[in-house]
């Protein structure tokens, strides 16, 4: 009896590690879905003010309109503080697919596109990067709503 004492000191010693990449595997999967959470409602936010508030006109003021709108977009992600920041913010582009758009894109709508990269100075993706797990280098967000005023408007 008394040479099986330490056997559970052992056991726990051998599956704590494992335990804990368990773990944080599962916080990170969920602190990544959370950020892509906030980003995609920031794109459908984006894309619905877009359609509300500029009309489609087909010249520069159009694509000046989405420009400020881009901008303002743009500052607002990057001082979000997002719950973690796994990804960092890259970019916003925001467009008009037209009538007839070439990449199978809903005629008549707003794209909008948010585009992050994977930050490396996150200890656990240096981890699982070592470990041989493929952790993807970036996302982006594709979101379209469909204009009711632009096709109005280019009849």
């Amino acid at each position: 009896m008394k040479k099986q004492r330490g056997q559970m000191l052992v056991e726990f010693a051998l599956l704590l590690p494992l335990f804990l990449l368990l773990l944080f595997g599962i916080m990170y999967c969920g602190f990544m879905y959370g950020d892509y959470l906030t980003l995609n409602n920031m794109a459908r936010s984006a894309a619905r003010e877009a359609v509300i508030t500029i009309p489609a006109s087909g010249d520069d003021t159009e694509l000046l309109a989405y420009d400020a709108l881009e901008d303002r977009y743009r500052e607002t992600i990057e001082d979000a503080h997002m719950t973690t920041n796994l990804y960092t913010f890259k970019d916003i582009q925001i467009d008009n697919t037209g009538t007839s758009p070439a990449n199978g894109a809903p005629p008549d709508s707003i794209h909008v596109r948010i585009d992050t990269v994977l930050n490396k100075q996150y200890a656990f993706v240096n981890l699982l990067t070592g470990l041989g797990v493929g952790i993807p280098e970036s996302y982006s967000i594709n979101y379209y709503m469909y204009d009711e005023n632009g096709s109005a408007s280019d009849s």
